[in-house]
């Protein structure tokens, strides 16, 4: 069964701080694929992850160039989103976390 988080940060609400959905990582996965569109220097965003319920998110790596599919190491139940970090007016940033199990 696939689990796929996807959509636009889109130019209407750019600002710092604006969460993808949650992707709850299914038993028996051990990766995600995320795909990233629209960054450069000034549109830059990072993905963060929650390794038990109730701790604060964790901050993983910062991307500021798109990524297409880029494989991801992760343990069942871990809960995955992304987040802005900057953003131009008139940019859309699109993002796609999914998972396999």
């Amino acid at each position: 069964m696939s689990q796929v988080v996807q959509g636009t940060f889109a130019t209407v609400d750019a600002e710092s701080g604006m969460n993808s959905d949650v992707l709850v990582i299914p038993t028996s996965t051990v990766s995600m694929k995320l795909t990233l569109t629209g960054l450069d220097g000034s549109n830059t965003v990072k993905t963060q992850k929650i390794v038990a319920p109730g701790t604060a998110w964790a901050d993983q790596v910062t991307y500021n160039s798109d990524q297409a599919a880029v494989g991801i190491t992760v343990a069942a139940g871990e809960q995955w989103r992304v987040q802005t970090v900057t953003q131009q007016a008139l940019k859309d940033i699109r993002y796609k976390l999914s998972a396999e199990s």
